[in-house]
C-alpha cells in the first residue's frame, strides 16, 4: 500500500596477505567509467583483507569505476592495508596522470576499517571526479517484524542494526541533514506521532504528539525547520515546525484534501509534498516564505513520496502500470519512469546525486529494499535478509 493511503487511513483511525584480487562491472551502464587498478595495493590481516574488498566493493558500486587487470590502468592505488584480527593501520597513494594524494588512517575494529574503504572511495570519487560519493553514507528503513521499527545499515548493505524497539507500527524516518538523529512517525502513544531518535541509539524524544495526526518530520537543510503533516484544522495539512523555539506555522489550507510526504529542496526555500487536492494524490510545490503552492505532476494516477535530489531533480513513485519510480524536473513537470515489473516505491536520493533506493515488492507483503542507478548499472539488492522492508531513506551527507 502507499504512503499517501497509510497517511490517509491513519487519519481516519486517528482523527591474511595477498595482492586485491581484480574484478569488473558487469552490467548495461559500463560506458564511460574510469579504469582503476588495485593491483599494487597490499591487503595483509583480517582488517587488511576486509579493507580492501570493501574498497573494491565501493569502487564498482560507486558506477564511476571499473577495477582492471593493473597492465594499462593509469588511475592506481598502491601502498598496503595492515592489520590483525581487527586493527588496522594503511599506508595509501592515490594516483592518476592530473594528480596523486596520500591516505593514512589508522583503525581499532573491523567496521572502522569498512569505514575506512568507504571513506577513501568517496575521497577518490571527488579528488579524481569533482564528484561527491555515496559509499561513507547510511540508510535507514522500517522492517516490520514483531509490530514495524527503524533499522540502519551502511550504504552497502552491512553493518544492519535496529534502531527502535516500539514494536508498534512505525512508518517514515527521515535523517537530520547532519546525520545525528532519526525523525520517525510511532504508534508508541496509540495515535501518530513524530519522535527523534539518535542514530547512535538511545532515548527517543516526542517532536508533535498533538491530538489527531503527526506525521511527516522532514528536517530543513540548516537543520532549524521541521516540515510535518498535522490534523490539527481537522484535516491533515502541512505545518513547519521550529525546532528551536517550538513554534507553528501552518503552509496549506485545503478543507477537502489531505497532506502527505513533505521534502525539502537543496537550497531550504522549497517543500515537495503530496496533496489530493486535485482529485488524485499528486505532488505540489510550496515556497515555505509565500504558501502558494503549485502542482508539479501532471501524468499518472498517483505521483507520491517525493525526494528531492542534490542537483535539483525530484524522484517519487507514480502509478503507471503499478507503482514505479519517476524522476521529474521541478522547472517544467517533465518525468521518465525509470522502473518497471514489480512495484517500486518509497524512493530517495543518495548523496552522490545518481542512485537511488527504494522498496521493490517480492510477494505478497514482502519487499526488498534496492539501489537504482540512473546513468545505466542494473539495480542491486541492498542485503539478502529476507521480509517486508520499507521506507528506505539515505542520509544526505555523509555520517559517521
Amino acid at each position: 500500500m502507499m504512503r499517501f493511503a497509510i497517511l490517509a487511513l491513519l487519519f481516519i483511525c486517528s482523527v591474511s596477505t595477498t595482492r586485491a584480487a581484480d574484478i569488473s562491472v558487469v552490467g548495461s551502464g559500463g560506458t564511460g567509467k574510469e579504469s582503476i587498478s588495485l593491483a599494487d595495493l597490499r591487503a595483509a590481516g583480517d582488517a587488511g583483507q576486509i579493507f580492501a574488498h570493501t574498497l573494491k566493493a565501493d569502487l564498482e558500486r560507486s558506477g564511476w569505476f571499473t577495477v582492471g587487470t593493473g597492465r594499462y590502468e593509469t588511475l592506481r592505488v598502491s601502498g598496503t592495508a595492515q592489520g590483525g584480527a581487527d586493527a588496522l593501520r594503511t599506508q595509501i597513494e592515490v594516483s592518476w596522470p592530473k594528480g596523486r594524494f596520500a591516505w593514512g588512517e589508522s583503525t581499532r575494529t573491523r567496521s572502522e576499517a569498512r569505514w575506512q574503504a568507504h571513506r577513501l572511495n568517496d575521497e577518490i570519487v571527488r579528488r579524481v571526479l569533482g564528484k561527491t560519493g555515496m559509499a561513507a553514507s547510511r540508510i535507514a528503513m522500517i522492517g516490520k517484524h514483531d509490530g514495524s521499527d527503524v533499522y540502519l545499515c551502511d550504504s552497502d548493505g552491512a553493518g544492519m542494526v535496529r534502531l527502535t524497539q516500539d514494536r508498534v507500527n512505525s512508518l517514515s524516518p527521515y535523517w537530520h541533514p547532519d546525520g545525528s538523529h532519526i525523525f520517525y512517525t510511532t504508534f508508541i502513544r496509540g495515535y501518530p506521532c513524530i519522535y527523534r531518535v539518535p542514530a547512535t541509539g538511545g532515548s527517543r524524544v516526542p517532536l508533535a504528539q498533538f491530538a489527531g495526526l503527526n506525521t511527516g518530520g522532514a528536517v530543513s537543510p540548516d537543520g532549524t525547520w521541521l516540515a510535518l503533516i498535522l490534523s490539527l484544522p481537522g484535516n491533515p495539512e502541512l505545518y513547519l515546525l521550529n525546532l528551536h523555539t517550538k513554534r507553528l506555522t501552518r503552509l496549506t489550507n485545503t478543507p477537502r484534501a489531505a497532506e502527505a510526504s513533505p521534502c525539502w529542496s537543496p537550497d531550504g526555500q522549497s517543500i515537495a509534498y503530496v496533496s489530493d487536492a486535485g482529485g488524485s494524490p499528486q505532488i505540489y510545490i510550496i515556497r515555505a516564505d509565500n504558501k502558494q503552492p503549485r502542482r508539479l505532476t501532471i501524468r499518472g494516477r498517483e505521483n507520491v513520496a517525493p525526494s528531492w535530489g542534490l542537483d535539483g531533480r525530484i524522484v517519487c513513485c507514480t502509478r503507471q502500470n503499478g507503482y514505479q519510480i519517476a524522476l521529474v524536473d521541478p522547472a517544467t513537470g517533465h518525468s521518465e519512469v525509470i522502473t518497471s515489473g514489480p512495484d517500486h516505491e518509497d524512493p530517495s536520493w543518495a548523496p552522490d546525486g545518481r542512485h537511488i533506493v527504494c522498496s521493490r515488492s517480492t510477494g505478497r507483503r514482502r519487499s526488498a529494499i534496492v539501489v537504482l542507478d540512473t546513468q545505466g548499472d542494473p539495480p542491486v539488492t541492498l542485503f539478502s535478509r529476507e521480509g517486508h522492508w520499507v521506507s528506505p531513506e539515505w542520509s544526505s551527507r555523509l555520517v559517521k
